[in-house]
């Protein structure tokens, strides 16, 4: 394990990197059943198959429209966020959340079983134990680890600014954050006891999976949020009453991509309209040139951002149509 710790120190240039993945790849492979015992059989093998994708794209071209340096730059940091989790796994050494300063990877021991589950978190720059700080709870999407979605510097940036710290539980499952609900909030609570945090800043907010997420895990315990954000994702009809009857306290706040092929726009339009209609406070934002990926929603992700943590409400009053919320639909 000290030769993986001494490649991700040394790493220069992708080729360097892509030696510390395929080595930690190996070894963590040779382990596998050790790794099981303290993490659970059913994910083990995923934070395997992180390394060897990791290392896979390091040496792909950047998606249209995303700038090569940028990706670069996030497609490292994901990767030795993952080369973390992979060591701290095999070690049985685990980073407290509360060193965490940038960008890191920690493990957090369930409620549920007792195993060691990943949390990426993110802790802006000038944090002090002093100040309490916003606390931001971020669901990724399906098929989509938790390392990937804190890594990009948009993202960071987003943090820096408004001083919030970052969490983003695994949660164990494929689908939905099923059987992962506890993942979620143990995650909440050890930022709470790692940081100092504004009781009235804490807020739950998903991307693609992870947008449709909030609204089942929000109000299982609703007190612990102020704010809940959905990008490209959708209140369910199924799921609006217990909203409804729960969360009438909170902001909501609703992304969208108008070019949106995955999760059509009018998902997210009618949630807004729903919302609107019954009398919850919920503010819209609609990217005309956005698709499904998140760095097309950048512009409208900083405004809600910045909205969000300023405590505006944007009332969607052009808004119109019926409120026709989806049943259920795949989401990837």
């Amino acid at each position: 394990m000290g030769a993986i710790a001494a490649m991700m120190l040394v790493a220069a240039g992708p080729d360097d990197l892509d030696g510390a993945l395929r080595a930690a790849a190996a070894q963590y492979y040779a382990k596998a059943g050790t790794v099981a015992a303290v993490a659970g059989p059913d994910t083990t093998m995923d934070y395997y198959e992180r390394l060897v994708t990791d290392a896979a794209t390091l040496h792909q071209s950047p998606p249209a429209g995303y700038p090569p340096d940028a990706w670069r730059a996030a497609i490292r940091a994901a990767s030795q966020l993952d080369l973390s989790l992979a060591e701290q796994l095999l070690a049985r050494a685990y980073r407290p959340m509360a060193q965490i300063r940038g960008l890191g990877e920690a493990l957090v021991r369930s409620s549920k079983d007792g195993t060691m589950q990943p949390v990426a978190v993110y802790v802006p720059r000038g944090y002090s134990p002093a100040h309490s700080a916003a606390l931001l709870v971020f669901l990724h999407g399906r098929d989509q680890a938790e390392s990937h979605l804190l890594a990009p510097s948009y993202v960071q940036d987003l943090a820096e600014r408004t001083k919030t710290i970052l969490v983003a539980p695994y949660g164990r499952g494929s689908y939905d954050y099923d059987g992962a609900e506890s993942d979620v909030y143990d995650a909440l609570d050890a930022a709470q006891r790692a940081f100092s945090i504004d009781a009235r800043k804490r807020y739950l907010v998903g991307y693609s999976m992870g947008g449709f997420s909030v609204f089942r895990l929000a109000p299982l315990h609703p007190s612990d949020w102020t704010a809940v954000m959905s990008i490209a994702g959708s209140l369910l009809a199924s799921r609006a009453p217990r909203v409804l009857g729960t969360m009438a306290s909170a902001r909501f706040y609703i992304l969208t991509g108008f070019r949106d092929d995955i999760v059509p726009t009018a998902y997210p339009t009618a949630t807004a309209i729903y919302l609107r209609d019954a009398g919850l406070a919920v503010a819209f934002y609609s990217q005309p040139d956005g698709t499904h990926a998140l760095r097309s929603l950048a512009p409208i992700l900083a405004q809600a951002w910045n909205d969000m943590e300023r405590g505006i409400v944007r009332n969607p009053s052009g808004l119109t149509g019926a409120p026709n919320l989806p049943e259920a639909v795949g989401t990837p």
